[in-house]
């Protein structure tokens, strides 16, 4: 009796203070946000898989690689099950998503590599649109098979602390120092590309592009690395894993996750070209963004005072509300100030009058900027606890390939619709010297700009109906620390058990 007490008495010790504090070493936080601010570095709309990239950089034809990629997902969708099934049973003195971080760590730096070097080597070679395609391809298929079986690792993000307020002020110092350098490398390789396509510079692209890929590469990996040996998995798993159909069902049950899911999929309708091929082609002026977007700036570091406020004060789905709201206006100034003087003698055809759009729409986005890092994470972090909190057990793999079947098959319809409008509809010539039509010019302002704003009209909707308010997430994470702290104290015992029955030598 005694014993049961005293056990009791430490279980309410324990669950008093398991989620009252914070539990990163230092160095676990300075290789979090040295991971997500400088390991997650990319050339943005020069990266590997844009627009640019693939049809300027590379040379592929867009009807091509959407038949390629359609087949891709096919093979995606086969193997996403199994994988899922596999991280979300798996069960080591680590933890459920260490092992697979380091079993991650090869292969990603042998495609990560291929991925510098890809167009150099085509290019050397002579290689024909097709068979630098099918040498993409390959790419592609490889990082697809690490990701689906090694991906679980990535998952470590959402159970390194069991306290939501320490996970969320360091995605608020990682984004902060991400976004300190986040769009330079993409900036560079625009201020090199204008100067090379307008003659300033003679050499060429694509060793351009490979040399400075390699380069952002080495800086990018040496923090997921290092982030790769220091990271702790804390939040504890229930003992025994679900059962594959019970975490399916689950996943069903997850009312915020299906509305999410629904809303990521309306906004990620991107019929079109994209405005990456826009600035390019018909403004050549791929520092549009940048040089716009200065009056922006003291307004994005600003909102990171403003974020915690906005936290404290509103629901997840009015943040939500706020950030893609501003975006949707911005969007929509944008488009209709193109539109002014029609096809022929059109703002859109002018940097002048389409800086200044882009400029005040970006000024209203900027307000939110943090907000928007910070809630886009958050809501996935809630309906992850929001599983764990109504059914007593974590399945991320599950809810993920739930949730990326339905991506995966509409990304799919979506590259081979693209394709044709590009190549049928546009007449967009590839290649790294081509030029565009007048005709061509039109259609690719009509394509980058006016169905995605519908889209995110539309997406607007089902967030409404989101039912995880203010009051519901206080108390959803009250009650999944008690959870938390009640398991973690039953694994406590279980291992010291273990120690003492161990036998002794003599």
């Amino acid at each position: 009796m005694a014993d049961e007490k005293l056990r009791q008495s430490d279980e309410i010790e324990l669950n008093q203070a398991y989620m009252n504090r914070f539990f990163c070493t230092t160095k676990e936080r300075i290789a979090y946000i040295g991971s997500k601010a400088f390991g997650t570095l990319t050339l943005g709309k020069f990266e590997v898989g844009s627009d640019i990239w693939l049809y300027k950089i590379l040379g592929i034809e867009p009807k091509g690689y959407a038949k390629a990629t359609a087949a891709l997902a096919v093979y995606d969708m086969v193997n996403d099950p199994v994988s899922a099934a596999i991280i979300d049973n798996m069960r080591t003195r680590w933890g459920k998503f260490k092992p697979f971080q380091y079993l991650s760590l090869i292969p990603s730096i042998i495609g990560g590599l291929y991925s510098c070097i890809i167009p150099v080597i085509t290019a050397a070679m002579g290689l024909s649109a097709g068979q630098k395609l099918i040498a993409y391809m390959i790419l592609m298929y490889f990082n697809e098979t690490v990701g689906a079986f090694f991906g679980g690792g990535g998952y470590i993000d959402n159970v390194f602390t069991p306290n939501p307020n320490e996970r969320t002020s360091l995605l608020v110092s990682a984004n902060f120092v991400g976004d300190l350098v986040s769009k330079l490398p993409g900036q560079i390789m625009g201020v090199l590309y204008d100067l090379i396509g307008n003659g300033y510079m003679k050499t060429s692209v694509t060793k351009t592009f490979v040399t400075f890929k390699t380069v952002l590469w080495i800086i990018t990996i040496v923090p997921n690395i290092f982030w790769i040996l220091v990271s702790r998995e804390r939040v504890p798993q229930s003992e025994k894993p679900p059962h594959p159909v019970k975490g399916v069902l689950s996943v069903f049950r997850n009312k915020p996750l299906l509305i999410y899911t629904l809303t990521g999929l309306i906004g990620g309708i991107d019929i079109g070209s994209g405005e990456d091929l826009y600035y390019n082609d018909v403004l050549h002026f791929n520092m549009l963004p940048t040089v716009a977007g200065i009056p922006g700036m003291p307004l994005s570091y600003a909102s990171y005072a403003l974020a915690p406020k906005f936290r404290q004060r509103f629901s997840t789905k009015m943040l939500w509300y706020f950030s893609n709201g501003s975006i949707f206006v911005s969007e929509a100034l944008f488009f209709l100030t193109g539109l002014v003087g029609g096809k022929e003698n059109g703002f859109y055809l002018k940097k002048l009058p389409m800086s200044l759009a882009f400029g005040t729409g970006n000024m209203i986005e900027m307000i939110f900027y943090a907000t928007k890092g910070i809630v886009a994470k958050e809501i996935e972090y809630e309906v992850l606890d929001y599983c764990e909190w109504k059914n007593g057990f974590r399945v991320e793999a599950t809810i993920n390939l739930m949730s990326g079947y339905f991506t995966k098959a509409k990304d799919a319809i979506l590259r081979i619709v693209n394709a044709k409008l590009l190549q049928d509809w546009a007449q967009y010539e590839i290649g790294e010297t081509a030029i565009q039509s007048a005709q061509t010019k039109w259609k690719l302002f009509l394509l980058a700009c006016g169905p995605h704003l519908i889209f995110d009209a539309f997406a607007l909707i089902p967030m409404l109906f989101y039912n995880i308010d203010k009051d519901t997430r206080e108390r959803m994470y009250i009650d999944l620390e008690h959870a938390r702290a009640k398991r973690a104290a039953m694994e406590l015992m279980k291992n010291s058990e273990a120690e003492t029955e161990m036998p002794t030598e003599a």
